[in-house]
């Protein structure tokens, strides 16, 4: 039998807490949805780039989100207008994408922050959806109506 202290379902896992807790979550976030059937081809450029050109970006993005840094100088809106002329995104799309970045963060990080990142996540694939499809779609509303407030 594994030991409470080995066992990782029974570790106390901490709040995020800076960029290198932001960073780490990304990296794992990431190299999910990279090989991600669903998600693989709108990712397909950062893919391509390497995972490593990517992340600084969304570090200083989450970072500016989560703890105020202003960091982040791009639009997020843009950049995923880009990919959306590409590779068209769904509903389904962003659906996977929050269900994936709320299980990463649950596995990594628990506490304030940590939920201000699920909230954060879904009001922003909420208003993407809706800016780059011009309107809702009753399964991604329910989602995030769902998601920690």
């Amino acid at each position: 039998m594994m030991s409470p202290a080995k066992n990782p379902l029974t570790q106390v896992r901490a709040d995020l807490s800076g960029r290198a807790d932001v960073e780490a979550l990304l990296r794992r976030f990431y190299g999910r949805v990279l090989v991600d059937e669903m998600l693989g081809e709108p990712f397909a450029e950062v893919r391509a780039r390497g995972v490593d050109s990517h992340i600084p970006t969304m570090c200083d993005f989450w970072e500016t989100v989560l703890f105020r840094a202003g960091r982040y100088r791009g639009s997020a809106l843009d950049a995923h207008r880009h990919v959306h002329h590409r590779t068209p995104l769904s509903s389904r799309h962003f659906i996977r994408w929050l269900i994936t970045w709320n299980s990463t963060v649950d596995e990594m990080y628990c506490g304030p922050v940590a939920e201000h990142a699920k909230t954060q996540a879904a009001r922003i694939a909420w208003a993407m959806h809706r800016r780059l499809a011009g309107g809702d779609a009753r399964e991604l509303d329910a989602l995030v109506r769902r998601s920690p407030r």
